[in-house]
C-alpha cells in the first residue's frame, strides 16, 4: 500500500489501524485486497470488500472524524445512502479508524449534472432537523478557521497572494462577510466531485460529512457549481441562493490557504494553496 503525498501516519500504524478497524465489523479481507484511496489531506480510505476503513492522517483529524461519524449515524432515513459505522471506532497511536459501510456509485463527471437530481439532494439535505445533530455539527466556516474566518484571511491569507491579485480578493473576502439575513438548515460543507456518488443519473451516496453544519444552504451550492457548471445550478435553485452562492464561490481560493494555514499544514501545502490562488484570482481578473 503506497501512501499519498499528504502527510500520514506510517503505514504499520495504518495497518494496524486498518485490521483492528475490519475485525471489528466483521468483514475479512487480507491486507493484499485492500485498495487505498487518496480522499484528502485529513483522511485516508481503505477499502476492504463491503467495508470503507477511513483513517486520520492526524490527531486533529482523528477529533473532527469523530465528532463527523456521529453526525452521520443521527442522520434520518435520506434518499441517498452514507457511510454509516459497521463498529466501534479503533483508536490507535493518536489516530483513528472508523469502518463505515462502503457505498457505491463514482463522482460525476465536471462540468454536467442534472438539476433535478441536485435539486433533490439540496432539498433532502435542508429538510434534516438540525436539532438532534447539533452537538456534533462543525462550526460554521470550519473549512477556514471558524468565526475568526474574515479577520485572519484578511491579515494572512490574502498578504502572501501576488500584488496585483489583492484587491480582488480583499473585495471577494468583504463580500461573503457582508452577506446576511439568509435562513440556515444542515449543510454539508463540501458537496461536489468524490463526495458525492452517482449512479444512472442520480445521487446514491454522501461521504466525508466532517464539514457538516448549520448555516446557509447557498455553500452546497457554491460546492456543487464549481463542480457541476453555474448551468445546472441555476436551473435547480432559485435566483437569490445562486447570488449567495456566487459570492461564496469567489472565496474558495482564499479558503484553501486559510485551511492550510489553521490546520498547520507543512509550508509546502501552504505554498501550493497560494499558487492556486494566484492562478484562480488571476484569471477571475
Amino acid at each position: 500500500m503506497e501512501c499519498p503525498t499528504y502527510i500520514a501516519p506510517e503505514r504499520e500504524i495504518v495497518d494496524a489501524a486498518v485490521t483492528a478497524a475490519l475485525q471489528g465489523s466483521g468483514v475479512r479481507v487480507p491486507p493484499s485486497h485492500w485498495e487505498l484511496v487518496n480522499h484528502g489531506s485529513s483522511n485516508l480510505v481503505v477499502l476492504a470488500g463491503s467495508a470503507a476503513v477511513r483513517v486520520s492522517r492526524s490527531p486533529h483529524a482523528a477529533a473532527v472524524a469523530l465528532h463527523a461519524q456521529k453526525v452521520i449515524d443521527s442522520l434520518p432515513e435520506l434518499p441517498f445512502a452514507v457511510p454509516r459505522s459497521l463498529a466501534e471506532p479503533i483508536a490507535e497511536s493518536g489516530i483513528v479508524a472508523i469502518a463505515q459501510h462502503r457505498i457505491p456509485g463514482a463522482a460525476h463527471r465536471p462540468g454536467e449534472g442534472d438539476p433535478r437530481s441536485i435539486a433533490e439532494l439540496l432539498e433532502a439535505l435542508q429538510a434534516v432537523s438540525v436539532a438532534p445533530l447539533k452537538q456534533h455539527l462543525a462550526q460554521s466556516h470550519a473549512f477556514m478557521g471558524g468565526a475568526g474566518w474574515h479577520s485572519i484571511m484578511v491579515e494572512e491569507a490574502i498578504p502572501r497572494l501576488d500584488p496585483a491579485v489583492r484587491r480582488a480578493a480583499r473585495d471577494a473576502a468583504d463580500s461573503l462577510a457582508a452577506l446576511q439575513g439568509h435562513a440556515t438548515s444542515l449543510i454539508h460543507g463540501d458537496l461536489a466531485g468524490e463526495n458525492v456518488l452517482w449512479e444512472n443519473g442520480r445521487v446514491v451516496g454522501v461521504l466525508d460529512w466532517d464539514l457538516a453544519s448549520a448555516d446557509d444552504p447557498a455553500e452546497d451550492v457554491a460546492a456543487l457549481a464549481a463542480w457541476h457548471g453555474w448551468d445546472a445550478l441555476e436551473k435547480a435553485c432559485t435566483a437569490d441562493i445562486v447570488a449567495r452562492a456566487r459570492f461564496i464561490a469567489a472565496t474558495f481560493p482564499l479558503q484553501l490557504i486559510r485551511f492550510a494555514l489553521v490546520n498547520d499544514r507543512p509550508a509546502q501545502e501552504v505554498q501550493r494553496a497560494v499558487e492556486k490562488a494566484n492562478a484562480r484570482m488571476t484569471r477571475l481578473g
